[in-house]
């Protein structure tokens, strides 16, 4: 999560229309969703929403993120289950609980190069939770910094930034098409995309092809 805008320049960042938070999924490299808004509950609950959507169909998933709590509480409502008498043991000593397949953690930056890693929430008993080793967010930081390389609004230059909300969100989503579909990713195979890895086309879009496109239905597969 990171924040622009040239009003950040004069307000307190709380109050900053700017802030902008995304999902990556991590093998993929698939950029699921991007928004920017006020950093309130509402921002997290869009967004935490729209990616659950994305991803509530697969049988295991591992739902890593920074120290925000609030990723964590948001999915929680979306995503808890109560444990049914034949999955329950007094021993375990939860009923409401993350649903099957699901981990959610997230790594916090501590001192002296040691990271803290907690998970959010209790898993469920059927659930197998990774290794503190494998917490970790690393696509996603990689990609904050791309964006801030990529994404002139980005820049610390007052000319370059966006000046109004609407205009970052425009500028957040074509960056988002030019990733995930235009772009060849580094850690992917030779010359794919996330959308290829994703399955959704089988080569890389021009980006005419993509400024002339008028939907995801009518883009060429």
């Amino acid at each position: 999560m990171k924040f622009t805008l040239a009003s950040a320049r004069t307000f307190p960042p709380a109050e900053s229309e700017g802030w902008t938070v995304h999902f990556i999924g991590c093998e993929s490299r698939y950029w699921i969703g991007a928004r920017a808004c006020l950093k309130d509950e509402q921002l997290f609950a869009t967004s935490v929403e729209a990616a659950w959507e994305w991803v509530k169909g697969c049988e295991g998933i591992r739902w890593f993120s920074d120290g925000e709590r609030r990723y964590g509480n948001q999915l929680w409502n979306l995503a808890s289950v109560y444990l049914l008498s034949g999955e329950y043991h007094p021993g375990y000593g939860y009923r409401k609980v993350w649903r099957e397949g699901l981990e959610v953690a997230m790594k916090i930056k501590g001192s002296q190069g040691n990271r803290r890693v907690e998970w959010v929430k209790v898993e469920h008993p059927f659930t197998t939770i990774s290794p503190k080793l494998v917490v970790q967010a690393n696509h996603n930081e990689a990609q904050n910094v791309a964006l801030r390389r990529r994404c002139s609004t980005y820049r610390r230059r007052a000319n370059l930034y966006a000046k109004k909300l609407p205009s970052l969100q425009r500028v957040l989503d074509l960056q988002r098409l030019v990733h995930n579909w235009v772009r060849p990713h580094w850690g992917l195979a030779k010359g794919a995309t996330p959308a290829m890895k994703m399955g959704f086309c089988s080569r890389p879009f021009t980006m005419l092809e993509l400024l002339t496109s008028r939907g995801s239905s009518s883009m060429p597969c």
